[in-house]
């Protein structure tokens, strides 16, 4: 079993500020592709994530394939599959075996840097449905970052304490901002968050080691 953590947490004040005025009443109509569909009977989200800068070729089911890769899009967009049976994933070609999710679940699939480990199986935190506020998932998937802080670019703090192989959530206002992750006494570069609305749910991943931790995201997706 890998560890996972999930942080539930409203957004305080003082970083509500931090991050720019709240939303107003008309960001309301502009609600994410994310909570467009209701899930049917049986079934799950399911998405895969490669963290790698070698980039390969995923299929989820008989979906379209995705070149995946932290140098470009790192993340397929969610897909609904049928939960009762087995899971069919293809990396470059090649299926990948054994794979089950639980109903209703919310599951990202990340690839093992190395193609004969099967992907870590991580269930995410449900949506919280529509709202004018934004949600931020976050996952250490940085080599020997035992524990990462995540913060703005003027210090103020995002998440705290987050082991390896960790995930946590929170929500935000949806506002443009500059993050930093922290691994011991090494910094990444900044990363500027892409622009993303009230109802968003945007997922970052720390990557690299924890000589040379680097923060990459996207707007989560659902496949048409």
């Amino acid at each position: 079993m890998y560890p996972r953590i999930c942080k539930w947490a409203g957004l305080y004040l003082a970083l509500g500020v931090s991050f720019g005025l709240a939303c107003t009443a008309q960001a309301a109509p502009e609600i994410a592709q994310l909570y467009a569909s209701k899930l049917p009977e049986g079934s799950a989200w399911v998405r895969v994530v490669n963290p790698s800068d070698n980039a390969v070729q995923v299929r989820v089911d008989q979906s379209t394939d995705f070149a995946l890769s932290a140098q470009s899009v790192v993340a397929s967009p969610f897909q609904v599959v049928d939960s009762r049976q087995p899971l069919h994933v293809t990396v470059n070609g090649r299926e990948i075996k054994g794979l089950n999710v639980p109903k209703n679940a919310w599951v990202t699939l990340i690839l093992d840097s190395n193609p004969a480990n099967p992907p870590r199986l991580v269930v995410d935190p449900p949506v919280r449905g529509k709202d004018l506020r934004a949600e931020l998932n976050i996952y250490n998937l940085s080599a020997g970052c035992e524990t990462a802080n995540i913060q703005l670019a003027n210090g103020a703090s995002v998440f705290n304490q987050l082991p390896f192989n960790g995930q946590a959530q929170r929500t935000i206002n949806p506002v443009q901002a500059t993050l930093i992750a922290n691994c011991g006494k090494t910094t990444s570069l900044p990363f500027k968050l892409e622009p993303f609305k009230a109802s968003d749910r945007y997922s970052l991943f720390l990557i690299g080691s924890s000589q040379s931790p680097r923060l990459i995201g996207l707007v989560d997706q659902t496949a048409p």
